[in-house]
């Protein structure tokens, strides 16, 4: 097998997790996806493994598998994973952080206020953004494979009347990051991701 034909497979139906193609616990099929990819089989099995160890899909039996569905317990541990995670990636932010960097995230924060009332990527840009100034790239790529965990694997939509006060979090975290406060920024981060595993938590209670 050519390791470029199973990047590229990978990287394809990485992207169709990226785009929100896949729904939580929806089969997938080995021969199906190698038809969409005009590929064989053989990189699709490859690239499903890969998938499999990021945590996107689950393996079933006869060549199929599943994207992972998220329970209670899969949400704490993936909250706790980002708490810890973003806190690093916030500190090093604030230390690290040039001003072009510092001019982007502010952008993208003014982007999440005009948009606080709608379903908006904005939100992933911002914490993508911090993770990068970091300048660490493993803490950046994990932070990313976690954050796809929880977009792919059914993450209840945040109610439309708890944004404002999310905005002002997320204004008080780019400010903290630009004044170069690690020590604000670090406390921020954290509990604004706190704040976001109670939200996810009630929404996921009230759906049951």
């Amino acid at each position: 097998m050519n390791r470029s034909t199973s990047d590229q497979a990978y990287q394809g139906i990485r992207q169709m997790f990226v785009r929100g193609e896949f729904k939580p616990g929806q089969r997938v099929s080995q021969s199906k996806l190698a038809r969409q990819l005009g590929c064989s089989t053989v990189p699709v099995v490859e690239a499903m493994r890969r998938l499999e160890s990021e945590g996107l899909l689950v393996k079933q039996a006869r060549k199929m598998a599943k994207v992972r569905e998220l329970s209670a317990a899969d949400l704490e541990g993936l909250y706790l994973l980002r708490e810890g995670l973003e806190a690093i990636t916030s500190r090093l932010a604030a230390q690290r952080i040039d001003d072009e960097q510092a001019t982007e995230l502010q952008r993208l924060a003014g982007i999440y206020e005009e948009n606080w009332n709608t379903e908006s990527d904005a939100d992933v840009a911002i914490h993508r953004h911090i993770a990068r100034c970091a300048g660490c790239p493993l803490l950046s790529e994990e932070l990313d494979r976690l954050m796809l965990i929880e977009r792919t694997a059914g993450r209840p939509t945040h109610d439309a009347t708890i944004r404002p006060g999310l905005a002002h979090i997320h204004r008080a975290l780019v400010q903290a990051i630009v004044d170069r406060d690690a020590d604000s920024a670090e406390y921020l981060m954290k509990k604004h991701i706190q704040n976001g595993y109670h939200e996810a938590m009630r929404e996921m209670e009230e759906e049951e």
